[in-house]
């Protein structure tokens, strides 16, 4: 069964919300610029409350090494996500699994053939790839699609699944999509944070309704 995380947790009852509709893992957003940053110190009286088996993950962009290996243990964070530049072997002191983002020019970026995909180097201490849209520069958190059916995104998606890392789905989802989305890339994971918001805060219904889904493949 393919497994999901629900991104940009910012509080204990939207923790509940996604925990009692199926998640796998949260994602907690540490980037200071980002609309759903959460104070580091605000994470752990969350996973606290928190059953056993779902995952805590610590989303970061560029942060020093020593910082993200301080939060990591004041959070109790299970796992990182790193969306910046990094060289993530400067990271691998730190005992968790970690995930690379990876991004792709969205539906509305232009032509994909114009795409020109450059291997970055991933690190044996790396865990999964996570696919994100790339839109005007942001190389994630877009709420924007990925081009699922074109053919330059499929030849990139079997050029990641031959990495032999899990490739986790992200980039604009939503309960409305998520099937297609998962017929048309068989990941081994998917991501959701905006596409189940209302108002820019996290919605129950939507979360019910996208794991549901999600899950129901």
């Amino acid at each position: 069964m393919i497994r999901v995380k629900i991104c940009g947790i910012q509080s204990l009852e939207e923790a509940l919300w996604a925990v009692e509709a199926g998640a796998d893992a949260l994602g907690f957003i540490l980037v200071p610029s980002s609309k759903r940053y959460i104070e580091p110190n605000a994470i752990q009286p969350i996973s606290s409350y928190l059953p056993p088996f779902v995952s805590k993950v610590g989303v970061f962009a560029d942060e020093s090494p020593a910082k993200v290996a301080s939060i990591t243990r004041q959070s109790v964070l299970d796992t990182l996500q790193f969306h910046g530049g990094e060289d993530l072997e400067l990271y691998r002191e730190i005992p968790v699994p970690k995930i690379k983002v990876i991004s792709f020019p969205s539906r509305t970026n232009g032509d994909s053939r114009d795409f020109i995909y450059k291997q970055p180097h991933l690190p044996h201490s790396l865990h999964g790839i996570l696919l994100d849209s790339n839109h005007q520069g942001h190389t994630g958190g877009t709420g924007i699609p990925l081009p699922w059916q074109d053919s330059h995104f499929q030849d990139f998606l079997r050029e990641m699944k031959k990495t032999g890392y899990p490739v986790i789905l992200a980039g604009g989802l939503n309960p409305e999509n998520i099937s297609d989305a998962i017929r048309q890339t068989n990941p081994y994971g998917v991501d959701v944070s905006s596409g189940v918001e209302s108002y820019g805060r996290k919605d129950r219904e939507l979360i019910q309704k996208f794991i549901s889904r999600a899950k129901s493949l």
